[in-house]
């Protein structure tokens, strides 16, 4: 049986009209495999203020929402604690990748709050990775953008700005997309690499060389190898910079960018051969803790913890900085060891940049392992967890 890949998003939630089914997506499965299972839910579970199962999706009521911004007030003396720590610590915050591919914003995918991001900066957050789906933001290949969908992300980036947070555009496909209704991996003869760099220039005319704005240039590949993956990420990286387009990047591995199999994957030997003209880039990572690095249960193995150390040891001896994109723990008895052993490891490390908590947004359920928003004044095992390890 083949491990599973690293670092997969733990799930992706789509929310349905009312009437309508609702899907949870478990992202990730064998490495040479796409997502893994689908369930269905009622799509009741949409509008039902209590909390729900762990494999369903809750609108928070506004109750709700006001003991979340309540509870972020009482963690700020915890998050705010005086360190000399050069890495940078965020939050996923999703809502854009949610509810397949089409869809309403608002009931079937949503963008983050100014009350949200408000909350996350004052617990001491510098970044906000905020996904969205490709076929969103530009629905024909080479096509205009969405306006509904660019005007959407284009008011986050203006309001966490203004919060001071660093907003991630992540492009959350898999290194892959829809086009004419069928999945299609970027680097094929149906979707060119020249798709992508198209997507990134037309999305980037808003954000040029605004620094508080980074490329998360795709989230988890994992069906192309190596070889093939650092192709396209150089030619990409290539021409956006022939743009005049001067953003940091984040550039991810295949595999599912799992850190620790950075180097076993092939990962390692192609990124050292990585050239950005720009200069200004880091290398994506994601790591979670359960027995195959999927984060796709509570549970956190003995010494998980130190299965960042292969990846912050290659790094560190060439000099490049990584980005650890996803990261995540429940309040499982053994995640409240390997969490903070790896939260220290990554704090001390010279390679590091800085982490993107997996589990913020308003529309996970609310028993959800890695759930970053509280429904009442107390933080999540997860946030906890967080706010006592910051760097």
């Amino acid at each position: 049986m083949k491990k599973m890949g690293g670092g997969v998003a733990a799930a992706v939630v789509a929310l349905a009209a009312t009437g309508v089914l609702a899907a949870v997506t478990l992202s990730g499965g064998e490495a040479d495999a796409p997502d893994a299972r689908v369930i269905t839910i009622p799509s009741s579970a949409s509008t039902a203020p209590a909390a729900s199962t762990g494999t369903s999706a809750t609108v928070p009521t506004t109750t709700a929402a006001q003991a979340y911004a309540a509870a972020a007030a009482a963690a700020v003396p915890a998050a705010t604690a005086t360190s000399t720590s050069k890495v940078l610590p965020g939050i996923n915050i999703s809502g854009g990748e949610f509810g397949g591919t089409g869809g309403k914003l608002g009931t079937n995918y949503i963008y983050p709050s100014t009350a949200e991001m408000r909350s996350y900066a004052a617990q001491g957050f510098k970044l906000l990775r905020v996904p969205f789906r490709w076929e969103r933001l530009q629905p024909n290949l080479y096509g205009p953008l969405s306006e509904v969908d660019r005007k959407a992300l284009k008011s986050v980036v203006t309001q966490a700005n203004a919060l001071g947070l660093t907003v991630i555009l992540d492009m959350h496909n898999y290194g892959a997309r829809q086009v004419k209704g069928s999945a299609a991996l970027v680097g094929s003869g149906t979707l060119a690499t020249t798709a992508l760099t198209n997507a990134w220039v037309k999305i980037m005319e808003d954000y040029r060389s605004n620094p508080k704005v980074w490329i998360g240039l795709m989230n988890e590949p994992n069906r192309q190898t190596a070889a093939q993956w650092w192709a396209i990420a150089g030619q990409v990286t290539k021409d956006i910079r022939a743009q005049k387009i001067s953003n940091k990047l984040l550039i991810p591995g295949t595999a599912w960018t799992g850190a620790h199999n950075w180097v076993s994957s092939g990962n390692a030997a192609q990124a050292v051969k990585f050239v950005d003209p720009g200069k200004n880039y880091a290398f994506e990572v994601h790591q979670y803790l359960d027995a195959w690095s999927t984060g796709t249960t509570d549970k956190c193995e003995v010494k998980a913890g130190q299965r960042v150390n292969a990846a912050l040891t290659w790094a560190e001896k060439y000099k490049v900085k990584l980005f650890f994109g996803e990261i995540g723990a429940s309040g499982q008895p053994q995640c409240a060891k390997e969490y903070p052993d790896m939260l220290r490891r990554l704090k001390t490390s010279s390679a590091v940049l800085g982490w993107t908590a997996w589990g913020g947004g308003a529309w996970w359920a609310y028993d959800y392992m890695f759930r970053l928003q509280s429904r009442t004044t107390t933080p999540t095992a997860h946030m906890k967890l967080l706010l006592a390890n910051m760097p």
